[in-house]
C-alpha cells in the first residue's frame, strides 16, 4: 500500500487504514484509501493511463489529499475494472465517458439511459463474437485439413 504513513499517524483519524482528503471544498476521511501506484498495480492499469482517464471524464470523482494525491478507494478500483471491460469490449471513450455522465446524474432517465449504453453495447459485443466464432471455424477446418487444399493467391498475370 502506499506510504500515507504522515497521514494516518494523526490521532483524530479513526484507524491506521483511513485517509483525511479533500472533497468539493470538504474534509472527508476515507477508509480503505490508495494512491495511484496501488491502484495502478491492483487494476493492471499504468499511472500515467488513471491520470488520463481522469482527464478525459471517465473516472469517478477522485479527491486528493492535503499534499494534493489524488486518493483511490475500492469503488475507484471497481470502477476502472468496469471501464476495462468496456473498453476491451471495443466501447469508445466518447461513449465511455457519456456513460459515467449519466452515471453521475444519479436520475432515472439517467439509468435508463445508461442501460440503454449497455444493451447496445451488448448486442455489438455478441456480433462481434460471432464473426470471431465464424474466423474460428474456418481456422479450426484448416488446422484439421493440415493447411490444406490452400487456395493459391492472385498472381496479378491476367
Amino acid at each position: 500500500m502506499t506510504d500515507w504513513t504522515s497521514i494516518r499517524t494523526r490521532p483524530n483519524l479513526p484507524s491506521p487504514g483511513c485517509v483525511r482528503a479533500h472533497f468539493n471544498g470538504q474534509v472527508v476521511v476515507m477508509n480503505q484509501a490508495m494512491g495511484i501506484a496501488e491502484l495502478a498495480d491492483r487494476s493492471g492499469v499504468a499511472p500515467h493511463t488513471l491520470r488520463y482517464y481522469e482527464k478525459a471524464g471517465l473516472m469517478l470523482s477522485v479527491p486528493r489529499d492535503s499534499a494534493r494525491r489524488r486518493v483511490y478507494t475500492e469503488d475507484h478500483l471497481k470502477w476502472v475494472r468496469f471501464l476495462l471491460h468496456l473498453r476491451e469490449g471495443g466501447m469508445g471513450i466518447a461513449q465511455i465517458r457519456a456513460y459515467a455522465e449519466l452515471l453521475r446524474s444519479d436520475s432515472i432517465q439517467g439509468r435508463q439511459d445508461r442501460l440503454e449504453i449497455l444493451r447496445q453495447h451488448r448486442d455489438k459485443v455478441k456480433s462481434r463474437i460471432e464473426r470471431l466464432r465464424q474466423h474460428l471455424m474456418v481456422l479450426e477446418q484448416k488446422v484439421a485439413a493440415g493447411c490444406g487444399p490452400d487456395i493459391n493467391p492472385p498472381t496479378g498475370k491476367g
